[in-house]
């Protein structure tokens, strides 16, 4: 059995205190930021303890656990105690409330990072799905079943029935976390381009536009325009799908919580198509659009990021396969001046001059480089050309099976020049290497070896694209010229 002095040595290993001005800055500001989005969950509940339908710490605590890492989790475990304290809370139950909440956002975090790639989750459509069954439906419900299991063993069952304080916890916590989480999380944790003028008043237009839709539907106005059916609170869909299809995840992102935070006041003074006697229902009918519409204007916010991302990498891809083709033919064309010059100037090796520069025209017709795409984060052939069975003598299957085959072929002394293809640390935009090769049936070939280097938003090469030209005909024919010259010169 384990001793006490063990585990409190396990305990205090485990807490990160900090050691610079700048850390407990941070940590200040984390208790600061998940106490005060408490008090604005605690304004919209009259449960007691407080059970809100919409509960915004939970939103913050899972972004800064995957944005700072699992260290800050005293910081939450102190945030959600000091709010379960203002609100005159008794202290076993706020420490068992603090105690369930930071084991359900630590386990949210945690399955985030491993199976939603944490702070990318918002990159992809499957991403976005993963974070909301992971960290506003499991994480949610981890915190409901710890928190309600001891209040209702302590005595706290004066309240609704366990099922509906159960969902009530669950959905608040589960929505607190899909309004902020992800807002914060593209905010602070991912770079963003730059708006054009022209976006930036288009997205003016887009929030001046849903705010005054969300204050006639969910304020004042509401009765009237709903008694008319003059609008419905679907009318709000649009500009989301308008934030969806036109902007980033950032911009999508700020919509939803702009637009939901004026429905949920809405709601809760008595405004707006969600109002029922029972305030607390009108917020669980209200969160349920919430959750739906949410969740699918972000999923296509990613799949519409993504599908630009390829886009560009296609047209990058494109440009570079042009300039390389380019390069070609003012080389081919300069070398064949080269050598027409070369025959006029020296008539006595008309001949020879002239069968070099035939054969040499005749590869130029015939030539047949090697396309690769690779893509550098999981060490994967994405294409190589049928030209690579040509040159290579191997099969386009070894490849793909094993990206590194082809550095089996490379003749042992130019080793070091073909590995710089491995160099993931180069600070260039491109790799180019000369190297020998041996064919399987023992032929040793020229290749001259372009990598064209594509890097993410953070600077790291994510994919190379290559183009391995057979320059061995090149090379003989430049050695015959050399001697022609030598013979020439021998002779005068």
């Amino acid at each position: 059995m384990t001793s006490t002095p063990t585990i409190l040595k396990h305990l205090r290993a485990a807490i990160s205190f900090p050691n610079s001005p700048k850390d407990l800055a941070q940590s200040l500001l984390v208790v600061a930021a998940i106490f005060l989005a408490g008090q604005l969950g605690l304004r919209i509940t009259d449960l007691h303890p407080p059970v809100s339908p919409v509960w915004p710490p939970t939103g913050v605590a899972i972004a800064a656990l995957i944005l700072l890492g699992y260290r800050v989790w005293p910081e939450i475990l102190i945030a959600a105690f000091l709010i379960c304290e203002s609100a005159s809370t008794p202290l076993k139950a706020s420490i068992a409330i603090s105690i369930g909440e930071t084991a359900g956002v630590l386990a949210g975090a945690y399955l985030v990072n491993k199976f939603a790639r944490g702070i990318k989750a918002f990159d992809t459509a499957p991403g976005v799905f993963k974070f909301v069954l992971l960290a506003c439906v499991v994480s949610p419900a981890i915190a409901a079943t710890i928190c309600i299991t001891y209040l209702y063993a302590a005595g706290f069952s004066q309240g609704p029935d366990k099922a509906i304080m159960w969902l009530t916890w669950g959905v608040g916590d589960g929505i607190g976390a899909l309004l902020f989480a992800p807002f914060l999380i593209l905010i602070f944790g991912s770079s963003h381009h730059r708006l054009a003028k022209r976006e930036t008043l288009e997205l003016s237009v887009l929030l001046v536009s849903l705010i005054a839709v969300c204050l006639t539907i969910f304020g004042p106005l509401s009765s009237f325009v709903h008694q008319k059916q003059l609008l419905q609170e679907w009318a709000c869909i649009p500009f989301l799908l308008w934030a969806g299809f036109r902007f980033c995840q950032l911009e999508a992102a700020g919509t939803i919580l702009l637009m939901f935070g004026l429905a949920i006041w809405g709601t809760f003074h008595g405004y707006g198509p969600f109002v029922s006697p029972d305030s607390n229902v009108s917020l669980m009918v209200l969160v349920a659009f919430v959750a739906v519409t949410g969740t699918a204007t972000l999923a296509i916010a990613a799949t519409l990021s993504e599908r630009r991302h390829v886009e560009e990498g296609l047209l990058g891809l494109q440009s570079i396969l042009h300039a390389t083709v380019d390069g070609k033919v003012r080389d081919l064309t300069a070398t064949v001046e080269t050598l027409q010059a070369e025959v006029v100037e020296r008539m006595v090796a008309e001949n020879e001059l002239r069968e070099s520069n035939a054969r040499f025209e005749q590869l130029a017709a015939t030539i047949s480089d090697v396309f690769w795409l690779m893509d550098i984060t999981n060490m994967r052939l994405l294409y190589i050309s049928p030209a690579y069975e040509t040159v290579w003598g191997r099969p386009c299957s070894t490849m793909y099976s094993d990206p590194h085959s082809w550095l089996d072929a490379v003749h042992p002394e130019d080793q070091e020049r073909a590995l710089t293809f491995f160099d993931q640390e180069t600070l260039e935009s491109r790799y180019d290497a000369e190297y020998r090769i041996v064919r399987p049936d023992g032929e040793v070939r020229h290749i001259w070896d372009r990598g064209y280097i594509v890097r993410d938003e953070t600077g790291r090469i994510s994919r190379i694209a290559g183009l391995a030209s057979d320059i061995t005909e090149k090379k003989r024919l430049q050695k015959e010229l050399q001697e022609a010259q030598k013979w020439r010169t021998e002779r005068d």
